[in-house]
């Protein structure tokens, strides 16, 4: 079970890494096309913008599911005992309370964004499936702070039976 929801926030790590591949493909050829054939390729701006915002919301369920998120280690290193639980219990809290209302607002952005249109300026793309795909990303990374959360609580306590 837990193999396979680890292959879904691979597999979502691997899209943002593409997405991001592509893009400074996207940005060689603007670059190139401006330097030396003097006609860059419209809508570079917006596609990277989005783009960028793509790579990110769609690599953080990774990041959460493994806890490589930037902390502090030394915390991590020391022997704290039952006050390690209080602070995995807070970090937790935290996480998944201002990822869930990301999550949520984004979500009602895109059903806003669906409703009445909206294009980017430049290649008039509609706003909404690149938020909802963000919108999905967010929703992956809620539930991989649930995951980190039960596997972290479960070491805890395995580790403390073992003493």
């Amino acid at each position: 079970m837990i193999s396979k929801v680890s292959k879904v926030f691979d597999y979502s790590a691997i899209a943002s890494g593409i997405v991001l591949f592509l893009l400074a493909v996207l940005t060689f050829c603007d670059v190139f096309g401006r330097r030396f054939l003097n006609s860059p390729v419209t809508g570079t701006i917006e596609l990277v913008e989005i783009g960028m915002a793509l790579v990110a919301f769609l690599a953080m369920p990774r990041a959460f599911y493994l806890n490589a998120n930037v902390s502090a280690d030394f915390i991590n290193n020391l022997n704290l005992g039952t006050f390690k639980t209080y602070l995995v219990i807070l970090k937790f809290v935290l996480m998944i309370s201002i990822m869930s209302l990301m999550a949520y607002s984004t979500t009602l952005t895109s059903y806003k964004f669906m409703n009445n249109q909206r294009v980017t300026i430049d290649l008039e793309l509609y706003f909404y499936p690149f938020y909802f795909i963000c919108s999905i990303g967010m929703w992956l990374s809620v539930f991989a702070i649930i995951i980190w959360f039960i596997k972290t609580i479960f070491k805890i306590n395995s580790k403390a039976e073992n003493l």
